[in-house]
Order: structure tokens, then C-alpha cells, then sequence
């Protein structure tokens, strides 16, 4: 218990006890007991002690009871607990009005307070700073570990608060619990990188830190302790500093709590991994077509996800070269990102190492949109993972895994064209929905190389062969149009044409042969990175 001298008299254990002088000193702490048993023992206190004593050696010797109350107040006591049997049950008038000066709390305690009584009661308790009431330490401990069993992670900030009188803040994962709810300072940045460190460890034998926070007139200070699992930092928990300093108390049951939550966090861990576990091995059969309807249905029901009769699937890629993205705590921070955008109930999953997918309502207008969403943060989770959106087509359930590889060949012909964002819907995909890579790739570059790569390999940037041979198409094979278009003269874009013509073995006055030249300015963005496999 550290607990200030006015508070303590006020416990019922104290009922008894009565304040002779020093009532100015009351808010002085008390964090242990010591007894007096000789003049010189004031020279040897660390501070915040209640000294208690019959103060027999002190009888009749004014000057002694003088320096000892002198000392005990310049040494640090807290105050003077003191039997007054030897005084005739009366306090000397030099203690008292040493007392008085000194603003040093001296208190009668009656005779049948045993020392270890009072010794028990101030180091064994704790005293709630918001009820008034007093328990044995271990009964508080219990009573943190029940608030998780009865609450949850809630819980422990509500008892945390309880007892030390403080805002409580518990950070795990995406959820953040804050006890008074109303009291929470919103600016507080809840990344500890942005926090700064405090001083030293005031907690010496606790694994907590200082912190502040100040920006204009706002200022906060708190104490935080990690919440970590095996090693891995899963969140914390933060005290903040009220109308009083830091004491003792706050640093044991902050440890405390962060204690119980680590036991917790491991419990809800293996929860977790088992549901991943479970939900991978759902998507993997459902895509691969091994459920009815109906058993599928009621899997998905037991996972607690919702599950369209007619759906969409969307892939996300996550380039494995450029981060280690899954890893145990960056599959939590996309799982969050996913339920945020879309809610916890939709039924998404992370099947492979470098993909998510998720299964949606075919309703373009209501979900699809949020596509763009869950890729912007995506990028900011991520901002050094290249991530490309693949959208399969709506599909009745027993063709859930026709959307599900349309969705994949999005990607994989997207990624060629390269567009901003990278969301690609295989429904807009248009001609090249034809092109199933990499099943036509040697075909591709065997068409590219019979009607475009004598362009690529003899153009230059003074006749600019295969832009001029795009834009005449695009200007729907008019000369006049793509000189204008292109800034040149009429002439320079039929010598172009028809040097394209000679290099190339067609004539562009045909249909066929423009048809050709067409599909193959089509595939030309996706022949350049398979060309280069």
C-alpha cells in the first residue's frame, strides 16, 4: 500500500487512531512501517515510513523528544505514530509544536495496536483511490484476474482504474479499451513511436516506462508497459498521471495487469491461429469445388461468416519479394483492415503465402467500391508491398471457383498493363479476358514477333514507328487526323505507314491485316515482361 497519512486514518483499521499535531502534513505517503526504538534511529529511514514507538527512551528528555520529531520530518518519515502510556496518555508540548512547524503528522495509537498489525495492514493492502476500500494484496490480484475472466481485456482497465484512480488505456491489436471511456484524450498518438520516453525507470524492478506527450497547451504524462507474447509486442497498457505523482502501487498493479493480459493474449493467440487454420482449410475446399451448397452454408456459419448464394471473388497479391507481409502480426493488421472495410462477417481468408481472398455479395454498387478502400490501406499498412486487386465476375455457388480464377487472371493481366490504382475487374477487362496466361505465352510472343518486334527492334526516336502506327489506328486509319494528333505533316505520316507496311509484310488497307496489327498493339504490354522471363 502507498497511501497518503490522511487517507490511512481514514481506513476503519485507524478508527481508533487520532491526529495529535502536524495536520498540515496529512498528504504525506506512507509505504512502509518502522519502529523507533532508540534516538538515533530517524538517521537511518529511506522515506515515506510510518514511524511507530512507546517513545520510552525519549521520557523526560525534552530535548531528545525535540530532535527526534526533527529528524524523522528532515529524513523523510511520513509521520508518528506514538503509544502514550509512558506520558500519562498525553503528548509532550515539545513534539507537539516541533510537529506543528515541521507540518509532521504525529497520531495516538492505542495500546492494543500490535506493531505487526500495523506492519501487516500497510504493506500487505492496497485501498481502492475511487471506492475507499481496502484489500490484501492477493485478493486484489484476484479480483484483476476475474475482471478478464468476467469482462475481458475491458476488465483490466475498469479494475486498473478502480484501484489506482487513474485514466486506463489498454491497446491490443485494433481494439483499444479506455476506462473512463469519457475521459480519453483522443490527440494521444496510440503508435509508442511517437511517444516520448520520460526520465528514467522509476519502477526499477517493473518492466515500465515514462512517457509525455505535449502539443501547444495540451500536456500528458503516463507510465506504459508492453504487452508481449513469446516475444512479440501485441499492444500495451497506459496509466495516466491525474491530479497526483506516480506511486508504488501503480507500478505494481500495472505489472500486474499486463501479467494477467500476457496469459490472456496467449490464450486468444492460439484461438485465433486454430480459426485461420480452420477458415484456410474452408476456402481452400470451397474454391476447389469439394462442398454442396448446403454444407458449405453451414461451415461457413459455424466460422460465423456470411456466406452469398451468388458472389464475387476478389484476390489481393501481395508481392512476397518486397515484404515480409505474413508474418504473425502483419496477417493480424490485414485481417483488421479487411473486417474494417467490409465487416468481421464477411468471409475472407489468407490462403497462400502472398495472397488474400475475399468472398463478396454480388452487389457492385454496395461492395466493390470499398475495393478502392481496402487497397489505399492497405498501402499505408504497407507502403513498401507492390498489392494488386483482382475482381472475378459474379457466379451462382457452384461456380464460385470460375470467379475465383477469373479474379487470379485479373491480376496476372493487369499487373502487365500496369494502371493507378492496381484494382483490376475482370469484367472490364474487355479483349483480354481472351488471353489466359500463361497458357498462350509462347503463342503471344510468336504473334508479337511476326507483326511488331521489326518495329521494336528498328525503331528510333526520330521516326517513332510504333506511336505512329497506334495513333493512325486510334485515329481510325486518317492520315490527316493522326498528323494533326501527332504534330507532323501529312506526308511524314504516310512514309511512316508505309515504311510500318514494308518492315511489317502487310497492307493496311485491308481488314484482315488491320485486324492483325490491332491485337497485336493489344498484347504488346503484356509481351514485354514475358518476353523478358
Amino acid at each position: 500500500m502507498q497511501i497518503s497519512v490522511k487517507d490511512l486514518l481514514a481506513c476503519d483499521f485507524f478508527a481508533a487512531a487520532l491526529l495529535l499535531a502536524g495536520k498540515n502534513g496529512l498528504s504525506n505517503l506512507v509505504t512502509s512501517v518502522t519502529v523507533l526504538d532508540s534516538p538515533d534511529a530517524p538517521k537511518y529511514l529511506r522515506g515515506g515510513e510510518l514511524v511507530v514507538t512507546t517513545a520510552y527512551s525519549l521520557l523526560n528528555d525534552e530535548e531528545a523528544q525535540k530532535e527526534v520529531v526533527a529528524q524523522l520530518a528532515k529524513n523523510g518519515a511520513a509521520g508518528l505514530g506514538i503509544k502514550l502510556r509512558f506520558f500519562q496518555n498525553q503528548l509532550p508540548e515539545v513534539m507537539q509544536k516541533t510537529a506543528e512547524r515541521l507540518n509532521f503528522p504525529i497520531i495516538a495509537i492505542p495500546d492494543e495496536y500490535a506493531y505487526t498489525d500495523i506492519y501487516e495492514f500497510v504493506t500487505s493492502n492496497f485501498i481502492s483511490k475511487v471506492t475507499g476500500e481496502v484489500k490484501h494484496d492477493d485478493e486484489v490480484m484476484q479480483e484483476i484476474n476475474e475482471s478478464l475472466y468476467r469482462e475481458g481485456l475491458e476488465g483490466i482497465v475498469k479494475a486498473l482504474y478502480k484501484w489506482t484512480g487513474l485514466q486506463t488505456l489498454l491497446k491490443q491489436g485494433s481494439q483499444v479499451y479506455s476506462y473512463p471511456e469519457e475521459n480519453y484524450a483522443p490527440e494521444i498518438p496510440l503508435d509508442p513511436v511517437k511517444w516520448r520516453k520520460q526520465g528514467t525507470n522509476k519502477g526499477k524492478l517493473y518492466n515500465i516506462e515514462s512517457y509525455y506527450f505535449q502539443r501547444n497547451d495540451i500536456h500528458y504524462e503516463w507510465i506504459a508497459v508492453s504487452l508481449l507474447e513469446e516475444h512479440k509486442d501485441l499492444g500495451f497498457i497506459m496509466l495516466f498521471k491525474g491530479d497526483r505523482d506516480f506511486v508504488k502501487d501503480d507500478y505494481i498493479l500495472l505489472e500486474n495487469a499486463a501479467s494477467v493480459c500476457g496469459v490472456e493474449l496467449k490464450r486468444l493467440q492460439s484461438l485465433v491461429e486454430v480459426q485461420r487454420k480452420y477458415r484456410k482449410d474452408f476456402l481452400e475446399k470451397l474454391f476447389a469445388g469439394n462442398y454442396t451448397w448446403e454444407e458449405a452454408k453451414y461451415r461457413a456459419s459455424e466460422l460465423q461468416y456470411d456466406l452469398p448464394a451468388y458472389g464475387v471473388v476478389m484476390v489481393v497479391s501481395f508481392d512476397p519479394k518486397v515484404i515480409n507481409v505474413f508474418n504473425d502480426q502483419d496477417i493480424a493488421r490485414v485481417e483488421s483492415i479487411v473486417s474494417d472495410v467490409y465487416g468481421w462477417r464477411t468471409l475472407f481468408g489468407l490462403p497462400g503465402k502472398d495472397n488474400l481472398v475475399v468472398y463478396l455479395p454480388d452487389d457492385k454498387e454496395k461492395y466493390l467500391p470499398l475495393a478502392e478502400t481496402l487497397y489505399k490501406k492497405l498501402l499505408q499498412a504497407f507502403p513498401s508491398a507492390e498489392i494488386v486487386i483482382g475482381i472475378g465476375r459474379g457466379s451462382e455457388f457452384d461456380e464460385i471457383s470460375k470467379s475465383y480464377q477469373e479474379a487470379k487472371n485479373a491480376i496476372t493481366i493487369g499487373s502487365c498493363l500496369d494502371l493507378n490504382p492496381k484494382i483490376y475487374d475482370f469484367s472490364d477487362l474487355g479483349f483480354y479476358r481472351l488471353l489466359k496466361l500463361p497458357d498462350v505465352k509462347q503463342e503471344m510472343i510468336k504473334y508479337y514477333e511476326d507483326y511488331l518486334k521489326p518495329l521494336r527492334v528498328n525503331d528510333s526516336p526520330d521516326e517513332n514507328l510504333i506511336n505512329t502506327l497506334s495513333c493512325f489506328i486510334e485515329s481510325n486509319y486518317n492520315y490527316s487526323d493522326t498528323a494533326k494528333k501527332m504534330y507532323i505533316h501529312p506526308n511524314t505520316v504516310r512514309y511512316r505507314i508505309s515504311v510500318i507496311e514494308k518492315m511489317c509484310r502487310v497492307n493496311l488497307k485491308y481488314a484482315y491485316d488491320r485486324l492483325n496489327m490491332e491485337i497485336a498493339l493489344k498484347i504488346l504490354p503484356l509481351i514485354e515482361p514475358i518476353h523478358h522471363d
